[in-house]
């Protein structure tokens, strides 16, 4: 991605426009030059989240606006596919995650900025090896060569298939198995994902939100400068749509803790550099449900900050959870092993390779996590940025 792109709308270029959205919203494939590292009775989970919308602790605090608290609920095939924009440019993302034996993981996407099927798409791959990047790629293409249903997941970039979600698995069994394929400038994926529990969205400021899989399990192969590699592991893939401007948020904190069988998806957004916004976690269980947790039972800490790219940032993380109601109790420690700055000209995006030890314990069900990869991120707007 160049540092001003252009947008073939009917005669009109966008070129300001598109470059601001497209840094502020940038996730993980953006092209923009890297800095250097730093181094009670165990029961079914019920489908749907169980988050009562009108318990107190569910309302944002008076000073903080707009209002909206993210609310999980049961994503389908048409929330995970292409969403064409009438009244305004809107911004949409696929982001899917692996994370393989033989020390790779690997991040592929599609970011799309576009009103009317006019507009601009970014492909991006990143592929780590042992933590640290190995090579990050990403493709510009106008929307003319963008091919994208609005039923279910399938995308067609400059003619070649990018995702396509099996409907024939899904109308026969109700599972969500993706196949991804990106070449980049001789480097390509070939990936299958196939979720192991049921996933879900959420309404966000400016727009929705949500993994249809919460976690997955992938195969294929990487093509990385003329070596065949196969793999096999654990993946992710969240979608995005109907974004639009401002950016409400100082930044946040995401990601995903993982053990044998349980997923805690979770989030800490800031409303500024000390005052928290919201915290957002959902606990899922492999061939079962989801529920979200009352924010009010959550604890994220970040500790022992270093200077990376002339910012303060931690590289140790807590996160436990109390939920008595639900019987959950998760307490884990993330300790960085390494860390991938992007940086965007408008935000800050690090992310985070994290060795990741502690326990999920739902009902009578206890599961130890110890000394496993996970990938998190740190996001970072400026003040400027309208988050009133």
């Amino acid at each position: 991605m160049k540092s001003r792109l252009s947008l073939n709308t009917g005669g009109k270029t966008f070129t300001w426009l598109t470059t601001l959205t497209l840094l502020l919203l940038q996730y993980n494939v953006s092209a923009a030059a890297d800095c250097p590292h730093a181094t009670p009775q165990n029961r079914e989970i019920p489908d749907g989240s169980t988050t009562p919308s009108s318990s107190p602790i569910f309302q944002l605090k008076k000073h903080l606006t707009p209002q909206q608290l993210y609310q999980a609920q049961d994503i389908t095939p048409q929330d995970a596919a292409y969403h064409r924009s009438h009244g305004r440019f809107q911004v949409e993302w696929w982001y899917f995650e692996g994370i393989f034996d033989k020390g790779y993981s690997i991040i592929v996407g599609a970011m799309i900025f576009s009103k009317n099927h006019r507009g601009s798409c970014v492909l991006g791959l990143c592929v780590y090896y042992n933590g640290e990047p190995k090579l990050r790629l990403t493709k510009q293409v106008s929307m003319e060569e963008f091919e994208a249903s609005e039923n279910y997941p399938f995308i067609k970039v400059s003619g070649e298939q990018f995702i396509k979600l099996d409907r024939e698995r899904y109308n026969d069994t109700g599972k969500w198995v993706y196949n991804v394929s990106l070449e980049l400038d001789d480097q390509a994926v070939y990936l299958r994902f196939q979720g192991t529990t049921k996933g879900f969205k959420g309404k966000i400021l400016r727009g929705w939100y949500g993994p249809p899989l919460p976690k997955a399990t992938v195969n294929g192969t990487l093509m990385l400068d003329g070596e065949t590699i196969k793999v096999t592991g654990l993946g992710y893939h969240e979608h995005a749509w109907d974004i639009t401007l401002p950016v409400w948020e100082y930044g946040w904190y995401w990601g995903k803790t993982v053990s044998n069988s349980f997923t805690v998806f979770w989030a800490k957004m800031m409303q500024t550099r000390w005052r928290e916004q919201q915290l957002v976690a959902v606990l899922s269980k492999d061939q079962s449900g989801y529920i979200q947790i009352n924010p009010g039972n959550i604890e994220f800490k970040a500790t022992k900050y270093v200077i990376n790219c002339w910012k303060l940032i931690p590289t140790e993380f807590m996160l436990k959870i109390t939920d008595t109601v639900n019987s959950i109790y998760v307490n884990v420690t993330m300790k960085t092993i390494s860390i991938h700055h992007v940086w965007g000209k408008i935000n800050h995006y690090w992310r985070y390779h994290v060795e990741v030890n502690g326990q999920i314990t739902y009902g009578s069900s206890t599961e130890t996590i110890k000394d496993e990869v996970q990938i998190m991120e740190l996001v970072r707007f400026p003040s400027l940025i309208p988050i009133w």
